[in-house]
């Protein structure tokens, strides 16, 4: 199961491949980010994700073309470019967050933690 950091990373892959930009930028959110939930991003996060997600869902579907895909291509190039950097500052921005966090050193174990056998010989 992939984490917000995994998708994000993902999706900026996709992004700085070969093609269009709305195309990556279709692929990029319909293969790593649709499913992701503003509530488990960083509280500064969730506005700018909430901005993408209303601008890559505005359009109806028309003809094969899915909502999303409609969508982006009723977009400038350059408000897809906007969307597609905005994806990147996110992905800076869950970067920045794990970064700051201190690591966790536990010097007791927690109940849900195995003993290895060798230790366990009392």
């Amino acid at each position: 199961m992939h984490n917000n950091w995994d998708r994000f990373r993902d999706a900026v892959l996709v992004l700085a491949g070969g093609g269009p930009v709305k195309q990556r930028l279709t692929d990029a959110y319909q293969s790593h980010l649709r499913d992701v939930d503003a509530e488990d991003l960083p509280r500064d996060l969730r506005g700018p994700y909430s901005t993408l997600v209303t601008a890559l869902q505005s359009g109806q579907r028309v003809g094969t073309l899915d909502a999303i895909s409609a969508s982006v291509r009723k977009m400038s190039e350059a408000d897809a470019a906007r969307h597609a950097e905005s994806i990147v500052h996110m992905f800076a921005g869950l970067h920045e967050t794990a970064a700051s966090r201190p690591a966790v050193l536990r010097a007791v174990p927690s109940p849900d933690d195995e003993i290895p056998a060798f230790l366990n010989r009392a």
